[in-house]
C-alpha cells in the first residue's frame, strides 16, 4: 500500500517523538504530490517566518465547497505546541481517508464534507522542544506523560498564549487564523489539546461554547446533543471513555461538583460560539500515555468527521438559522433581548489588587457523572487508582453574566480602531460627512487595572524548558477595567468616524468587543487606553435610531 511509506514522526519513531514544522510541511507536501484528493494552503507566516500550512479535502475553495451544499469541518491541531496529539492524528488521518486503508470512508464524507485541516497552529512553540516541556508533576496535578524525545512549549516564539488571544489578537498567528476563518466561515470548528488537572478516568474530555445560552441556546442544545452521540460511538468503535471537560470543584473530591473552563471569549471555542457556528473543543488525557493519547484523539476526530457527514443538512440549516437571528437582532434591535458581556465577579487578592473568578453554576438539576478513582486513591495523587469508582455530582456548566446589554443598531467608532475591526471580519463604513446622531454613552466613572494569568509569558532559549504554570510565572499581560455610567445624548459625530452596524454576521461579536464594561472587549485590552479619562466620555456610542444610510446591513 502506496500509504504505508509516509509516516509521521510519531509513527515512524514508533511514539517515541513528535513532529517538527518541517516534518509537518514534508509531509503534506508527500501527500499532496500522491493525491490530487488533497490541496496545500497557507494561512501565512508565523511570528518568526514559517509557513502556516493547511490542507484542504473535498473542496479546493469556500466557493466551490459552498456551490457543492458540503459542510465545512476545519481543525485546529497544535494551538498549545506541547500538546501534539492533534498535529500527529491530523496528518495520519488526511493520509488514511485519501490514499491509505480508510480511503472507502473518505470517499463517501468527502461527498458532503469539504475538511480543512490546520495540522500545526503554533509553529514557532512546536520547534522549541524539550523533554522537560510539560514534564509530569501529579503532586501539582501538572504535565503529562511525555514522548522520550519531547514536545514543544505553550506558548509561540514572541510569548503568546493563542488560545487567550481571540479577542484581542496580538499574535500574528491569532490573525492569520481569523482572516482564514472568515474566508471558508466553517460549520464546525474542532480545537485539539491535552489537559492535565483532576484525576479521572476519562481517556479525553470535550466540550462547546459557553456563555449567552438564552441567545445560543437552539444551537447550543443541538451540539451537546451530538457530541454525546459522538462520545457513545468513540467508545463503541474504538473502546474509548470520554465525558465533559471539566476539573473537582475541590481537588481531589469529585462529588463537590464538576466545574468547566470560564465562558470568556478570548478562548477559542466561546470566541466561535459568539459567531452562532458549532464548535468542539477536544481534551486528551495528559496523565494517559502518549500513543493513547493519539489514539483517542484519532478516534475522535473520524467519529467527529463521520457524524458531521451524516448529518450535514441539519447542520447547515441550524448554523444558518443562527445566522439569521443574529442578523435580525441587529435589524429589529429588541431591548429585552441582552447580550452578555460580563462573566467575572470581581474580589481583591491578599496585597489588595483587583482579580476576577468565573463561577459556572449547576441549574435545573444538572449532574455529571464521573468516573473516577478511591478518594485515598485521589488524595495521594495516585494515577491510575487502586479502585475505579463512579461519582455523581453537581455539573457546573452554566455562566451567568454578571453585566448584559441590548443590541444597539450600530456603534460609533473612532477610526483608529478600523483595523481592529478589520481583524475581526467586522464591516464597517465612516460617516460621509459631520452627522448628528441620537446616541447612548458612557461616562467612565472609575479605571483600575487587574492581571491576565496565561495569556503571555517569557520565551525560553532553544533547548530550554518553558516554566510551568505551578512556579507562578511573574505577570507579563494586564487588563483594564471600567466603571461606566450610561446617557443617552444628541451629538454630532465628524465625518470619518467609524459606523459599525450590528445586522451582520458578527454582530453579536461587535457587541461584546465594543462595550466599555465588556470583560474581553478592545477597552479591556488596553487598546482605547490613550483615550480614556475618569469623568470623560467612553470614545464608542451606541446609536439608538440611525438614519437609513447607516441601516446597512452586511451578510
Amino acid at each position: 500500500m502506496a500509504s504505508e511509506t509516509l509516516l509521521t514522526r510519531a509513527e515512524a519513531t514508533d511514539y517515541r517523538e513528535t513532529s517538527r514544522h518541517s516534518d509537518v510541511v514534508a509531509f503534506v507536501d508527500a501527500l499532496v504530490a500522491r493525491t490530487p484528493l488533497v490541496t496545500k494552503v497557507s494561512l501565512g507566516a508565523s511570528g518568526e517566518g514559517q509557513d502556516m500550512v493547511a490542507m484542504v479535502l473535498g473542496g479546493p475553495d469556500p466557493r466551490t465547497a459552498r456551490k457543492r451544499k458540503k459542510a465545512v469541518v476545519m481543525v485546529e491541531a497544535n494551538i498549545h505546541a506541547g500538546e501534539v496529539e492533534g498535529k500527529e492524528m491530523v496528518l495520519a488521518l488526511a493520509r488514511d481517508l485519501t490514499v491509505g486503508p480508510l480511503k472507502a470512508l473518505g470517499k463517501k464524507l468527502l461527498e458532503k464534507l469539504c475538511l480543512v485541516l490546520i495540522p500545526d497552529f503554533n509553529p514557532d512553540g512546536n520547534d522549541r522542544i524539550s523533554p522537560q516541556n510539560r514534564a509530569l508533576d501529579l503532586a501539582q496535578l501538572e504535565g503529562q506523560v511525555n514522548p522520550p524525545g519531547g514536545v514543544g512549549m505553550r506558548y509561540t516564539g514572541e510569548g503568546w498564549n493563542l488560545n487567550r488571544d481571540n479577542m484581542k489578537q496580538e499574535a500574528v498567528e491569532t490573525r492569520n487564523l481569523a482572516r482564514f476563518y472568515q474566508e471558508w466561515w466553517p460549520e464546525v470548528f474542532i480545537d485539539c489539546h491535552t489537559t492535565d488537572g483532576s484525576l479521572h478516568a476519562f481517556d479525553l474530555t470535550y466540550d462547546t461554547s459557553h456563555g449567552n445560552e438564552a441567545l445560543f441556546g437552539e444551537l447550543r442544545q443541538w451540539n451537546r446533543k451530538f457530541l454525546d452521540r459522538v462520545a457513545k460511538q468513540v467508545e463503541k468503535r474504538h473502546d474509548f471513555r470520554s465525558f465533559w471537560y471539566g476539573n473537582y470543584v475541590v481537588e481531589d473530591q469529585p462529588s463537590s461538583g464538576w466545574h468547566t473552563y470560564p465562558a470568556l471569549p478570548r478562548f477559542g471555542s466561546h470566541y466561535r460560539g459568539l459567531l452562532g457556528r458549532v464548535d468542539v473543543l477536544l481534551e486528551t488525557y495528559s496523565y494517559i500515555s502518549f500513543e493513547r493519547r493519539c489514539h483517542v484523539m484519532r478516534a475522535w476526530l473520524l467519529e467527529l468527521f463521520r457524524a458531521s457527514a451524516q448529518q450535514s443538512d441539519e447542520l447547515r440549516a441550524v448554523t444558518q438559522a443562527e445566522a439569521e437571528r443574529i442578523l435580525r437582532r441587529g435589524e429589529a434591535t429588541d431591548p429585552r433581548e441582552r447580550v452578555g458581556i460580563n462573566y467575572g465577579v470581581a474580589r481583591r487578592d491578599a496585597g489588595g489588587a483587583l482579580v476576577f473568578d468565573y463561577p459556572a453554576y449547576a441549574l435545573d438539576g444538572d449532574e455529571a457523572a464521573i468516573v473516577a478513582y478511591d478518594e485515598a486513591s485521589l488524595k495521594a495523587r495516585k494515577y491510575p487508582g487502586d479502585k475505579e469508582k463512579k461519582y455523581r455530582a453537581p455539573h457546573h456548566r452554566t455562566f451567568v453574566p454578571t453585566h448584559e446589554v441590548s443590541t444597539p443598531v450600530a456603534y460609533i467608532v473612532p477610526a483608529a480602531l478600523g483595523p481592529r475591526l478589520a481583524g475581526h471580519g467586522l464591516a464597517f463604513q465612516p460617516l460621509p460627512a459631520d452627522t448628528e446622531l441620537v446616541v447612548d454613552s458612557y461616562r467612565i466613572v472609575a479605571r483600575e487595572q487587574t492581571f491576565s494569568p496565561d495569556v503571555a509569558a517569557a520565551v525560553p532559549p532553544p533547548g530550554q524548558a518553558e516554566v510551568p504554570l505551578s512556579a507562578k510565572p511573574p505577570p507579563k499581560r494586564f487588563e483594564t477595567v471600567l466603571t461606566v455610567s450610561p446617557e443617552r445624548r444628541r451629538i454630532s459625530f465628524a465625518a470619518g468616524t467609524l459606523v459599525v452596524p450590528t445586522a451582520q454576521r458578527a454582530g453579536t461579536l461587535a457587541v461584546y468587543l465594543l462595550e466599555p464594561h465588556a470583560d474581553d472587549g478592545l477597552a479591556r485590552w488596553q487598546y482605547l487606553d490613550a483615550m480614556l479619562d475618569v469623568g470623560g466620555w467612553y470614545p464608542i456610542h451606541r446609536v439608538v435610531e440611525a438614519p437609513e444610510p447607516l441601516k446597512t446591513k452586511t451578510e
